[in-house]
């Protein structure tokens, strides 16, 4: 068993060369923070009343002008995101205008709101990729961390509709201390219906919902994170595999929990694709080089431009080094604290992300403790 997503080959090629020359061959519109869930860890998610009193969504027409104009600069991936994305009564003008211009989108979406019309509509605009958060295994897990006591429910039906449209699927879990226990029961189902599944048991610090939490999340103690950080690799590769790897020391660590790492990146410089060759641009039009961060004065694609939005994204993702004691690490391998995690556990990109760094030295003994249970029983 090893249901993790692997990226193709031609992928990470096109996006080391665009690294390289600074083409934004990847961004995400999240086109709304709104959400008909109200899950306790999410970074974004608002009430609708507490959106439109902060501004305005912007238009289909404007998301789609936009989306030929990232095109011209040489935008081929594009992830639609939000809150969720299905809520926006335009959604499908958006997609469909996309789907024309011939780029590849992706779509991260809760599935609670997809129907039998929905998944009909999908199959005329198929997305190169559907990434569906799994949450739990049970409608009551669903009520306790997302407050929708018919979400699993939902989403599998979702699922199920989906998978027999012949619709490319990838199942993310987000493993909190509200839904810890389903975590086997959701990489089962994964297995079940052969889907891909990506977990992580880390949470960022939601800053951009509130700017005082820096440092905090609703989650695991460092200690818990790692120790199911270990389980996601069991449950990922199976038992043989797992202990294979432990004893073996081939464990990649923590990073695999994490997409977008690049390794052709050097001492204490960024170490993603954020700002070299991917974007974000947040439901109000601020252009990010990652979503996880706040970016209060970011520039405003509507009202400056793509371009010169890119442009001022590049020149801070260059000008980023992590902390220097993370330099020096001998974990910092297996570790792989990106920009965001520095900035929002510390409000900086200078000082050490200690939670991060707990769960980080913590990881091997509960690789080591997991294995010995395991070849106990």
């Amino acid at each position: 068993m090893n249901n993790r997503p692997v990226e193709a080959p031609i992928t990470e090629y096109l996006h080391r060369k665009a690294s390289h020359l600074r083409i934004p061959l990847s961004g995400s519109f999240e086109l709304t923070p709104v959400c008909n869930m109200s899950c306790r860890m999410c970074y974004v998610r608002m009430s609708r009343a507490e959106q439109e009193a902060i501004h305005p969504l912007h238009t289909a027409e404007e998301w789609l002008s936009l989306g030929q104009a990232a095109k011209d600069l040489g935008m081929l991936y594009l992830l639609l995101t939000g809150g969720e994305p299905f809520i926006r009564p335009d959604f499908r003008q958006i997609m469909e205008g996309l789907h024309r211009m011939g780029l590849l989108v992706s779509i991260n979406t809760n599935a609670t709101l997809i129907d039998r019309d929905t998944v009909d509509w999908l199959v005329t605009v198929p997305p190169a990729r559907m990434n569906i958060t799994l949450y739990g295994a049970s409608d009551e897990t669903y009520e306790r961390l997302c407050g929708n006591p018919k979400g699993f429910t939902q989403a599998v039906n979702a699922i199920h509709m989906l998978k027999a449209a012949g619709l490319h699927l990838k199942i993310n879990c987000s493993a909190t201390p509200y839904n810890a226990h389903d975590l086997e029961r959701i990489f089962a189902f994964c297995e079940q219906e052969k889907l891909a599944i990506q977990a992580t048991s880390y949470m960022f610090p939601p800053l951009r919902r509130d700017s005082s939490m820096i440092g905090q999340n609703d989650r695991f103690s460092p200690e818990e994170a790692a120790e199911y950080s270990a389980k996601i690799e069991y449950f990922s590769n199976g038992r043989e595999r797992f202990l294979q790897r432990a004893h073996s020391n081939e464990l990649a660590g923590l990073g695999s929990d994490l997409e977008d790492n690049c390794s052709d990146t050097e001492g204490e410089a960024i170490r993603c694709r954020a700002g070299r060759c991917s974007f974000w641009v947040t439901w109000d039009g601020r252009l990010l080089p990652c979503g996880m961060l706040p970016g209060e004065n970011a520039p405003n694609v509507f009202e400056t431009g793509l371009e010169a939005a890119w442009r001022k994204a590049v020149e801070e993702a260059d000008a980023i080094r992590l902390p220097a004691q993370c330099a020096s690490c001998a974990i910092k391998d297996q570790c792989r604290a990106c920009a965001a995690m520095v900035f929002t556990e510390t409000g900086n990109f200078h000082t050490v992300p200690q939670y991060r760094c707990q769960m980080a030295h913590a990881y091997p003994d509960a690789v080591r403790r997991l294995a010995s249970e395991l070849e106990k029983k």
